[in-house]
């Protein structure tokens, strides 16, 4: 099996570099394409020592590229072509509906080479809602790919409920080819489960970045109106990053007492043992497209508050915490308190992990391959 990973993101978010170096024990021969920007010109070398020639890096993006998709999608396909031969490949994955699947499009008409694409929540919060020029890419993306991928459910609810889709769907039956493959996480997790505390919860964690879209601002709001009846509620919030850091910092400094800023922390061993020390987890998100800190949360025995619709909202049968909506304080405070007044009826226990280590999921993903490539 020889597959072209088309990933625009893959210097951003680990969740792909996770996914290839699974399926290297597979039997598939990859490459890699990335869509360089200038300023990931140094992250990415450290990613070419581990790859090697596996790893193609486009020419730099110009900035005009940003304001013109269609030349910025030419100009990769261009790029892309006179680095390998897509004559030699059996099947393109391509990340994202629009940037990537843009050009997995042009692959697929130019030398037959079937494709699948993974549709994310930019693809529906970004390009479906605002870019309504191109909606005719959209369809021919979608009708021509071999099988369409959601890492969530509540992704692949939001995407067949937009109106464009709608129509569509009816027409050419997209559910038919749709598969929820999620993300996983490190086997660090998967082999040290640690089960949910029997007591009356009161220490809430955060971890992630500090921009407007994690919502950390909120949460805190949230949280300080809960403190006059719970006053022995504590907050951790640790990570770094975004627009809204420094006001969370000046709350962890007015409010020591009850919040804590510890910064960033990547030692995994360290943030188990951080997850295991704490009662709660809480992420209220305006989008998310999955959200591995919620799967290690459960995995370390921590019920969650998450953002309903979005993200690993619908991804259990079993009882988890509460989902809230990110937009009122009111509804992040509500889903806190019912968390802490019914901390033992949640099913963390249930959950089997296993579905959620990468190398069960490549084998998931292989199978889709073997099937997208033979029709």
């Amino acid at each position: 099996m020889k597959c072209l990973h088309i990933c625009n993101d893959f210097v951003g978010s680990k969740v792909h570099e996770n996914l290839y170096l699974s399926l290297k024990g597979k039997n598939v021969i990859q490459h890699i394409y990335y869509p360089q920007r200038k300023h990931t010109f140094e992250k990415i070398q450290t990613f070419k020592q581990r790859w090697g020639n596996t790893l193609i890096t486009s020419e730099p993006l110009k900035w005009f590229h940003k304001f013109f998709f269609s030349k910025k999608i030419n100009f990769l396909f261009t790029d892309l072509i006179s680095k390998t031969n897509p004559n030699h490949l059996e099947l393109v994955h391509a990340t994202t509906l629009f940037s990537d699947g843009a050009i997995a499009l042009k692959i697929y008409k130019k030398y037959g080479t079937p494709f699948i694409v993974a549709i994310r929540s930019t693809d529906i919060d970004l390009f479906l809602r605002y870019r309504f020029d191109l909606y005719p890419l959209a369809k021919e993306i979608l009708v021509n790919a071999s099988k369409l991928v959601f890492v969530s459910n509540s992704i692949e609810r939001n995407f067949f409920a937009h109106p464009f889709i709608l129509k569509i769907e009816e027409k050419y039956c997209l559910k038919k080819k749709s598969k929820v493959l999620p993300n996983g996480i490190d086997d660090i997790w998967v082999s040290n489960i640690n089960p949910q505390k029997k007591l009356r919860p009161h220490k809430i964690l955060y971890i992630g970045k500090f921009d407007y879209n994690k919502n950390v601002i909120s949460l805190i709001k949230a949280f300080l109106s809960l403190n006059p009846s719970n006053k022995n509620l504590q907050l951790t919030l640790i990570g770094s990053g975004g627009i809204q850091e420094k006001k969370i910092i000046e709350y962890s400094e007015k409010y020591g007492d009850s919040i804590k800023f510890l910064g960033p922390i990547y030692d995994k061993s360290q943030l188990m043992e951080i997850y295991r020390s704490n009662h709660i987890f809480a992420m209220t998100s305006k989008v998310e497209t999955f959200g591995l800190v919620y799967l290690e949360a459960l995995s370390q025995g921590l019920p969650i508050l998450y953002t309903k619709n979005q993200g690993i909202d619908g991804t259990f049968k079993e009882n988890i915490g509460k989902s809230t909506n990110p937009f009122s304080v009111k509804s992040i405070a509500e889903g806190l308190n019912e968390i802490v007044e019914s901390y033992d009826q949640y099913e963390l226990n249930k959950i089997n992990f296993n579905n959620f280590s990468w190398n069960n999921i490549a084998q998931l993903y292989f199978e889709l391959y073997n099937g997208s490539k033979n029709g």
